[in-house]
């Protein structure tokens, strides 16, 4: 069977249909070389080579018939590791870790819910001051339990965030910046959305005070504030589904200060001090934006076509590392399942490494690009541990000694964001 054919069976079977991206198409392609090779049909092929980290290997059963595979399967140790998959015996660690983060989510919201059935039916007049539902004992006012903690968290929420961002002035030069132009519109959609939700949490706190009717569009966010719910009117960008209004009100705040970072340059530099720069890549609102900006930008600047442009990453090994003409650095990124030493990568048996800043350059393809980047390793970049964000690839080179489907065996990926996990 054509490999081709053969791919297109496995995405039908895997993906329920076509394959959408060129990463998806490499890692079939990787899984396919590994098992259809002619040593499949060896005697001491190894299924599951260096078992459990030592030079032991699980080979294929020397027989034709069905006693020899049941003999064969009934010898196999009842332990079976999670190395038997190409994982690190480790890899349970990450599924614990993604279930405390859940756990430790929900029992925030819990917190929040123990007055969830009074909200439901609280009436506009019983959310005065003066008519409360439900009083405590022992509080010195008469509002609801629910109230007074939705008070207090408003008000630390209103003090996590900044008062304000200044937008960006836009001028004849540098609106000619595809960078520009890309900021420009992350800092107003920012801006718009810091406005929008310190206007949302002040109506809270005066709701909370007596001090402001209640709308429906207030009632439904206080239900939502409440039981730790983002507001739908505040998703104006992905975050990991569950996320709590905590954890969104935290890095909201991180985000709109490195968007005044960017005002703060371009009001005393100029447009062109944005280049200079390291980005929070995952802080960004529309991060996918920004890479293509980043490419018009090279392209515009050396008159070179956007098809004749190739990324080159590389990951250096200090938090100082110098941005030329051609390369734009990037911070805040992740390695899941591997670690990088001088620009290499290697397999470990860490969950995750902090990545020091990493240099995305555009170059203008040459002849044996092609060749050169067949030799290196392709990993996506995915927005949130979530991975349900594929934002895009990379090309990265392994260390020597290094099987190209391991890496793929164990799932590494490089996260672009944690703080919402």
């Amino acid at each position: 069977m054509p490999w081709d054919a053969l791919v297109t069976l496995l995405s039908q079977s895997i993906y329920g249909g076509k394959i959408d991206n060129d990463f998806d198409q490499r890692l079939l392609l990787s899984f396919l070389s590994k098992l259809f090779t002619p040593r499949s049909f060896e005697a001491d092929f190894a299924l599951v080579a260096n078992l459990d980290g030592s030079s032991r290997h699980i080979t294929m059963p020397d027989g034709t018939r069905r006693d020899h595979f049941l003999h064969w399967i009934e010898n196999l140790a009842d332990r079976q590791t999670p190395s038997w998959l190409g994982l690190p015996n480790n890899a349970e660690k990450v599924l614990l870790t993604t279930r405390g983060t859940d756990l430790v989510s929900k029992l925030l919201k819990m917190q929040q819910l123990e007055d969830e059935d009074e909200l439901a039916y609280v009436s506009e007049d019983a959310t005065r001051l003066d008519t409360p539902l439900v009083s405590d004992p022992g509080a010195t006012d008469g509002r609801p339990a629910w109230m007074r903690t939705l008070h207090n968290s408003a008000q630390t929420w209103l003090q996590l965030l900044p008062t304000n961002l200044q937008t960006l002035r836009r001028t004849v030069e540098n609106i000619k910046d595809p960078l520009y132009r890309y900021f420009e519109r992350e800092v107003n959609s920012g801006a718009k959305l810091l406005r929008d939700v310190i206007h949302d949490l002040e109506d809270v706190v005066a709701i909370c005070q007596g001090e402001k009717k209640q709308t429906n569009y207030h009632r439904a966010m206080l239900s939502d504030l409440v039981k730790g719910i983002l507001p739908a009117s505040w998703r104006r960008y992905t975050v990991p589904r569950g996320c709590t209004v905590i954890q969104w009100i935290t890095d909201f705040s991180q985000r709109v200060k490195q968007l005044q970072k960017v005002s703060q340059l371009v009001s005393q530099g100029g447009a062109k001090e944005i280049k200079t720069m390291a980005v929070w890549l995952g802080g960004l609102l529309n991060p996918e934006a920004y890479v293509t900006a980043t490419r018009q930008c090279i392209a515009q600047a050396n008159s070179w076509s956007l098809e004749e442009l190739i990324l080159d990453v590389t990951i250096t090994d200090s938090n100082e590392a110098h941005v030329d003409e051609c390369s734009f650095g990037v911070i805040g990124l992740k390695l899941q399942g591997a670690q990088c030493r001088n620009n290499q990568l290697l397999l470990t048996s860490t969950i995750m490494m902090d990545l020091p800043v990493t240099l995305l350059r555009w170059t203008r393809a040459s002849p044996g690009a092609e060749v050169v980047r067949q030799g290196k390793l392709s990993l996506p970049v995915y927005l949130n541990s979530t991975r349900t964000e594929l934002l895009f690839t990379v090309d990265l080179n392994i260390a020597p000694g290094q099987d190209h489907h391991s890496f793929y065996e164990r799932g590494v990926a490089v996260l672009t964001s944690t703080a919402l996990n």
